[in-house]
């Protein structure tokens, strides 16, 4: 009855518990299965013949925090037709193995945490290097290619490279693949693998306004559209707002500068965010009298928020087109630059508003990955960088 009560607690299914030892540090438990009728694996014959008896160390997962450590006493049969010797087939370890399933189970599940590799094994009581083992072969590569494709960079800093390239299914929101390096070259050969017929099956290639990303899409996806993210695009006019906001910033005298340092909140965000009757009423307070050219650039990236915000696709294209020209004779060099922009990329403006998709759900993505980073203290093995990150988001 004892014994039964420790194998259910161990969740070992046949297995006969003969003995337990608990020591200052470890936890070794002596198990042994029952002799039962073997398949021979060459000749498929049935066998209860026992060869001879190997003591095998197995690690197994921690219990009361100590190292457990499972003593199996390993029976190996022999073959009365052909011969043949063979050890006998358990459900809890794996041929050749040293650790049980569960143990790796549990180290892949805690992979797809925000967890340094060094507190996984810590936890699980193995080394650094059994964990890193496992990363290589789930670092799978994408087999297929979405009908909406999202593609954005990020700072990993992992091998050669500074930034790698993201993958991600703009319907599902889950990363699909990670890219080493975001040079043409390496994007180029990283979708020359996939046949023309499946990269005929992406409908939207989501980017930011990088030319590499727009050849690339029109190159390999033929009938894709190529759709600008709007984080991206809505920036350039924030960032407008912001160099004028410095230009003032720098021509007030020293008394009135350190109080203006703390409008680029107000500035910056949009009117329909601030939540009080005094931030607006300072906000106004700073377009009327500090700068014309100032409160002529905050109303028109205002301008662009509702026009983005906009149900109607048609009317808020118009809008667009008629912001985009007004502004393109701006005396405001900063304003004047940002539609250039803009008209340089208006097919894929156009675009974003006019289907639902965007790399806002990447971004936050990116977030978590920098947060992985952080606790890894960084990853030197790009391989390894990519298992955690697709184990992450699945």
């Amino acid at each position: 009855m004892q014994n039964d009560f420790i194998r259910n607690l161990l969740d070992l299914k046949g297995v006969m518990v003969k003995k337990v030892r608990y020591k200052k540090n470890f936890v070794k438990i002596y198990i042994e299965m029952p002799v039962r009728e073997q398949t021979c694996p060459c000749c498929k014959s049935k066998t209860t013949k026992i060869k001879d008896y190997r003591t095998q160390i197995i690690k197994d997962l921690p219990i009361r925090f100590k190292t457990t450590l499972l003593s199996y006493r390993k029976r190996r049969y022999e073959c009365k037709n052909c011969g043949k010797t063979f050890y006998e087939k358990v459900s809890f370890l794996p041929k050749r193995a040293r650790k049980t399933t569960r143990v790796t189970e549990f180290i892949v599940d805690r992979l797809k945490s925000k967890q340094s590799m060094k507190d996984i094994a810590k936890d699980a009581t193995v080394s650094v290097n059994t964990v890193s083992r496992l990363l290589a072969p789930l670092a799978v590569s994408a087999r297929n290619l979405p009908e909406v494709l999202c593609i954005d960079e990020f700072k990993g800093n992992t091998a050669h490279y500074k930034y790698q390239v993201s993958l991600m299914d703009g319907k599902t929101r889950k990363p699909i693949d990670m890219i080493e390096c975001r040079y043409k070259t390496y994007l180029f050969d990283y979708f020359n693998q996939f046949s023309l017929e499946q990269r005929k099956k992406v409908k939207y290639v989501v980017i930011d306004l990088w030319k590499p990303y727009q050849d690339l899409a029109k190159t390999y996806f033929p009938n894709a559209k190529i759709v600008a993210d709007k984080f991206h695009f809505v920036r350039y006019a924030v960032e407008a707002v912001d160099t004028v906001r410095k230009q003032v910033q720098a021509k007030l005298p020293a008394s009135e500068r350190k109080h203006f340092r703390h409008s680029k909140k107000l500035l910056l965000s949009r009117y329909e965010n601030l939540k009080t009757d005094k931030q607006k009423e300072d906000l106004n307070y700073l377009l009327i009298n500090y700068s014309e050219d100032l409160r002529k650039v905050y109303n028109e990236k205002e301008e662009l928020l509702k026009i983005i915000r906009m149900n109607n696709q048609e009317k808020a294209i118009d809008k667009l087109n008629k912001w985009v020209v007004r502004n393109l004779d701006s005396s405001i060099s900063s304003l004047k630059q940002c539609s250039k922009t803009y008209f340089n990329w208006i097919v894929e403006i156009r675009n974003a508003l006019i289907v639902p998709y965007s790399n806002g759900p990447m971004e936050g993505y990116n977030n978590k990955i920098k947060t992985l980073k952080r606790v890894a203290f960084g990853f030197r093995n790009f391989t390894n960088f990519k298992a955690r990150i697709l184990l992450m988001g699945n």
